[in-house]
């Protein structure tokens, strides 16, 4: 086994941007997130896209999910799709993003890769909460589904992997719990089932709460002889 882990970077500026994707890939991500969503231009994108080989995702959060961007829903999505057209291979949407449908197969349409993503920023729902979460995403036939929780206990890394276990057999996922609370959540899930975990670049530069860097994850992976 090899756990998949994805790198998710953030900047104000493209140029730091386009350093940290390429560092993370010299640290051996398996994907690279670039989030979008704090940068004050969007000149450059291209430019990340050709520095990289693995895998880019293109994330755009908007203020509602917790995330940066703080303009129309067209020009988040418009700048999404110049990173598609500039060689970002994935984009995160939302579940909550309007007219779902359309948008999803207007980026399919630029060859781009769909990760459909629901997060709790407040707590660990139940299973059968969860379970119903999936349904949902699933329905829209992404190529990634994507539940994220937040931890309040220890017990809610185990809601999680359960989650991950149970879809084992069905579409890509991937899950884990956000906080100190859900760091097992995120070191376990791709022993679980999830077709990948997130980590930070180096500590200071979490895009979220509790994320490990690659090189505490790749260590840890190292010492339990799965790399």
């Amino acid at each position: 086994m090899n756990p998949k882990v994805c790198v998710s970077i953030s900047s104000t500026d493209t140029p730091e941007l386009l350093g940290r994707a390429q560092r993370a890939e010299r640290l051996s991500a398996d994907l690279v997130e670039v989030r979008l969503d704090r940068l004050r231009s969007f000149h450059g994108l291209t430019k990340i896209a050709r520095a990289v080989e693995r895998p880019i995702i293109g994330t755009n959060r908007p203020l509602s999910e917790k995330g940066s961007f703080d303009r129309s829903e067209a020009e988040r999505l418009k700048i999404l799709m110049e990173a598609v057209e500039g060689g970002f291979q994935y984009v995160d949407l939302e579940l909550t993003t309007a007219r779902l449908d359309r948008v999803i197969k207007t980026f399919r349409e630029k060859g781009a890769k769909i990760i459909l993503s629901h997060h709790d920023h407040f707590r660990t729902p139940d299973p059968a909460k969860l379970a119903s979460t999936l349904v949902q995403l699933q329905k829209f036939k992404p190529d990634v589904c994507k539940i994220v929780t937040t931890a309040q206990i220890p017990e809610d890394n185990l809601t999680v992997l359960s989650l991950l276990k149970a879809n084992h057999q069905n579409s890509p996922l991937v899950s884990f719990a956000m906080g100190q609370a859900g760091v097992w959540s995120r070191l376990l899930a791709p022993f679980y089932g999830a077709h990948f975990t997130y980590a930070s670049l180096e500590r200071g530069q979490e895009t979220a709460p509790g994320q490990s860097t690659i090189a505490e994850l790749r260590r840890i992976y190292e010492m339990l002889g799965v790399e």
